[in-house]
């Protein structure tokens, strides 16, 4: 009997799920959304006789969007004189 992996990751900004290392669907809003979409392509697997095993991040690792929008563009915009940020203007 075959097993399928399902995983709940953490994009830049949003969520994507991953039926054994292959991104399936898009990128979700939220951890739940893509929980949903797991369960979904998980039950199709499921009814042909395989199983399955969901895994999703817990709470703590989910950030705002902003904020990793925020991350994001502070990694790669230029900075004034070439310095890294410090804080302070």
């Amino acid at each position: 009997m075959e097993r399928s992996v399902f995983e709940v990751v953490k994009a830049p900004l949003g969520w994507s799920v991953f039926a054994d290392n292959i991104k399936i669907g898009g990128v979700y809003d939220s951890r739940g959304a893509a929980l949903e979409a797991a369960v979904l392509a998980a039950s199709y697997t499921v009814s042909d006789g395989g199983g399955v095993q969901i895994n999703v991040p817990g709470a703590e690792e989910e950030k705002p969007r902003w904020a990793v929008a925020f991350e994001i563009a502070s990694s790669i915009l230029p900075t004034r004189s070439g310095r890294a940020r410090s804080g302070s203007r």
